[in-house]
């Protein structure tokens, strides 16, 4: 088989920082697992980028996969969260039409998971632009979270070669031996992608509302941008779901960032503390995150923004998860947002 294989960003274009340097470290696995599997017989491509901003390390990576004809691309990320308390292993890919790379997620899932890692499962996002833009089957594999002591105090005993050693063995779909499974439990109640027994909760819609000089008709899903247009700053924003509870928190130049507020299914342009989000200065960045109700299967926010500066909009994020090319929010801190779409998928 040929294999396009990344260890995800670039040397200049960095990605999470934490304990962990993602970036540094899985470009060691990714010199750890290229001979693994050469030496299974597999073919490898080397994808990794050394571009200075995220759209070309991207773009990079699935242009050299693409142009080698690779059969499949797997790219090699760390995780991070806002206090340290994410961890575990996770595999995403486009959607679950491919039954061998869920099998090879579940498996690479199950190898970290037997030395102490949490299984976070396999997951599935088509808006992520290695799963989207290449021409094969592709998988983003998230191998632990980079600011959690756990995880990277196991890293430090198995050093990059053995964690790339649960990856080669999991792309051979073969579980590793000579350890416990001493990861914890799940969460009780906690809501897992694709997990049997969970119900399916449906079409759900986001209304938002944005004020620059005055409040403008709210916008339905992605249907429009939210606000006035180009050159004029967001300065409060308002949103109500129809199932759940979406939490957000806005960056803004008088503050930095404000406190969460989480919406329901409606919002108060009365009441500007805690009716919706922001200070009246203008808002640089936002940061949304979709609250799937208990027992039913997942849903994220995906929003992009664009600023004073251009008409086009920055690269899509997904609820407030960190690397494969996101930051954690949409958005520059520094410079002001004039447009917002929002959707829940």
């Amino acid at each position: 088989m040929k294999i396009g294989l990344r260890g995800g960003h670039s040397p200049y274009c960095k990605g999470a920082m934490g304990i962990l340097d993602e970036q540094a470290e899985v470009r060691k696995i990714y010199t750890e697992l290229k001979p693994m599997l050469e030496a299974k017989g597999h073919a490898v491509i080397d994808c990794n980028s050394n571009a200075n901003n995220v759209n070309a390390e991207l773009a990079e990576g699935t242009n050299k996969a693409n142009a080698n004809n690779c059969d499949v691309y797997y790219t090699l990320h760390m995780n991070a969260s806002k206090d340290g308390s994410g961890n575990g292993v996770e595999c995403w890919m486009y959607d679950a039409s491919n039954e061998d790379m869920n099998q090879i997620a579940d498996q690479i899932c199950k190898n970290f998971k037997s030395k102490g890692y949490y299984n976070r499962g396999k997951k599935f996002n088509a808006g992520y632009h290695d799963l989207r833009e290449s021409a094969m089957p592709a998988m983003i594999i998230e191998t632990m979270f980079c600011d959690n002591a756990g995880d990277a105090g196991r890293y430090g005993s198995l050093t990059a070669k053995g964690i790339a050693q649960l990856i080669a063995e999991g792309i051979d779909k073969k579980a590793v031996s000579g350890a416990t499974d001493v990861s914890k439990p799940r969460p009780e109640n906690s809501i897992v992608p694709g997990a049997g027994g969970l119900k399916e909760l449906g079409k759900v819609d986001i209304y938002s509302a944005g004020f620059t000089d005055r409040w403008w008709p709210e916008v339905k899903n992605a249907t429009d941008w939210v606000g006035a247009g180009d050159g004029l700053p967001l300065r409060y924003l308002g949103f109500r779901v129809t199932k759940g509870s979406i939490k957000v928190r806005v960056y803004t130049e008088a503050s930095g960032w404000l406190p969460y507020i989480i919406f329901g299914q409606s919002y108060n342009t009365n009441d500007l503390d805690n009716g919706v989000v922001g200070d009246g200065s203008p808002i640089q960045a936002i940061e949304m995150e979709y609250l799937t109700p208990a027992g039913y299967k997942y849903k994220y926010v995906k929003y992009c923004v664009s600023d004073i500066n251009n008409t086009s909009f920055y690269p899509t994020q997904v609820d407030n998860q960190r690397g494969g090319g996101q930051d954690g929010y949409a958005g520059v801190i520094g410079v002001a947002a004039d447009k917002l779409i929002a959707e829940i998928v």
